[in-house]
């Protein structure tokens, strides 16, 4: 089986990985979830968070709707010795960019907790902003007043 793989191009793998992201792994915003709204661009997001060890963690994650922006770096280790990592959204709001973030199990290191969101906790205000401003980004000058 393998061996037919490995002949089939790797356009299509990404195409077909996309197409079933969008039909079968799209989940709802999490609006419970605290956020931030800030004026900035995806690009200029992207490019801070990856000067920061960010990288694209959406071929490898559920899909949130309308999300334009899923990036994910490393966050050390839990006290129990499991491997976290960041993972940041970002969706459009009335022009602005709406933020939201957890800390949960690495799933290159820890699969399974992981994938059961073991230990998952979700970012208040003050870590997103705390992550954020850690990323070069002065979320009080670009902050959506509320």
């Amino acid at each position: 089986m393998l061996e037919i793989l490995q002949h089939i191009p790797f356009r299509y793998w990404k195409f077909a990985k996309a197409d079933f992201r969008r039909r079968y792994a799209t989940v709802e915003w999490p609006e419970q979830h605290d956020h931030v709204t800030l004026a900035i661009s995806v690009d200029v997001l992207e490019d801070q968070l990856r000067r920061h060890h960010f990288e694209d963690a959406s071929g490898w994650s559920l899909k949130y709707e309308d999300e334009v922006l899923n990036m994910r770096r490393p966050a050390g280790v839990a006290v129990d010795g499991r491997p976290l990592e960041y993972h940041l959204r970002a969706r459009p709001v009335d022009g602005y960019l709406e933020i939201n973030g957890h800390v949960e199990a690495n799933r290159w290191e820890a699969k399974t907790d992981h994938v059961h969101e073991e230990g998952l906790t979700w970012l208040d205000e003050y870590e997103l902003r705390v992550l954020l401003e850690g990323c070069g980004i002065d979320v009080a000058s670009i902050e959506r007043d509320e």
